[in-house]
């Protein structure tokens, strides 16, 4: 396992109520991943009403809801870690933050895989149907 890798797997590393401020690389990826998740969100706010099929738009909405939420929240846990705030600074919180985003990501999948198609053939058979209720 390589060096870098290893304060991952140590209880201390996680949990210590005074973290040590992160340096170097880890600084700018905390905040390069916190600033692209923030504005990839923002995108995806303004163009979500430019696709047409209504569950798409849903689609992105629910996406770029979770990388708003995601990039904000990962900015404020960097924040109290940066500054050494007891507890709020602990870095558990980007752990709790990445499991909230994995479970976020399987409900979008979840909607996308079954519930969209399933919405989108409604949505065909209605407007199959309508087409002689409309003469």
């Amino acid at each position: 396992m390589p060096n870098w890798l290893t304060p991952f797997f140590t209880f201390s590393y996680w949990f210590t109520p005074y973290p040590a401020p992160f340096t170097g690389v880890y600084f700018w990826l905390m905040i390069s991943l916190s600033g692209a998740s923030f504005l990839l969100g923002l995108v995806g706010s303004f163009i979500y009403f430019k696709f047409k099929d209504p569950s798409n738009r849903k689609i992105i909405k629910k996406i770029s809801n979770l990388a708003i939420t995601f990039g904000v929240l990962m900015g404020i846990s960097f924040f109290f870690t940066q500054t050494s705030t007891p507890t709020l600074g602990s870095r558990f919180w980007f752990l709790l933050w990445l499991i909230m985003a994995v479970v976020w990501i399987s409900f979008i999948l979840k909607y996308a895989i079954w519930q969209a198609p399933q919405e989108r053939a409604e949505r065909a058979r209605k407007l199959a149907n309508q087409k002689y209720f409309n003469k």
